[in-house]
């Protein structure tokens, strides 16, 4: 499917902010990126805040579609799910990475206010709903919280490492083996 000279703008937008930060980027930076004359932005939106409002705003629901639509998959066994769920972390980095470099750069700035909860935080969520439903009744709540927090924070980690690999142009130096991460978490959950 063609783009759309907004959808042009919306990506054009990300990535320069992914690169060059909210005060960093201009409507002008944008119109050259996007191939577009400046004064078309204003024809589509009211201005840069604006843009870069809807840009975030449609790239989050894109994710939170994909994080659930994951979610909604049937996993019988947590060893699966949790393979599954670092695959799933890299493909949908790999998909929106301008969106992730932007929002793990710009944490905490006005312009990422609105989301709420956070990306992070959402799959967090989703993951905790995913274990509860395959614990026992004996694992306290706390615990598969804890679990689902590490398993995040470990893939966020990774993710990170990755992002700052690509950016000064270095390897990569925190790596593990999605084998070894899953056995780990595993034995966290002790079942």
């Amino acid at each position: 499917m063609k783009e759309t000279t907004r959808e042009k703008m919306m990506c054009a937008a990300l990535e320069h902010m992914a690169k060059h930060g909210f005060k960093g980027t201009t409507t002008k930076c944008i119109a050259k990126e996007a191939q577009v004359n400046e004064a078309t932005i204003f024809k589509h939106f009211k201005g840069k805040d604006e843009l870069i409002h809807e840009a975030l705003a449609e790239q989050m629901n894109q994710v939170k579609t994909k994080v659930d639509r994951f979610f909604h998959t049937d996993h019988d066994h947590i060893r699966e799910l949790l393979l599954a769920k670092i695959d799933f972390i890299h493909d949908i980095y790999e998909s929106h990475r301008a969106f992730f470099l932007l929002t793990i750069k710009e944490k905490g700035s006005r312009e990422l206010q609105f989301m709420n909860p956070s990306v992070f935080e959402y799959m967090t969520e989703e993951l905790e709903k995913e274990l509860a439903g395959m614990a026992d009744q004996s694992m306290p709540e706390e615990e598969i919280k804890a679990i689902a927090m590490i398993a995040n924070s470990v893939l966020m980690t990774i993710i990170l490492e990755k992002m700052k690999a690509e950016s000064y142009e270095q390897p990569v130096r925190l790596e593990m083996k999605k084998e070894l991460l899953v056995e780990m978490l595993i034995r966290l959950w002790g079942r």
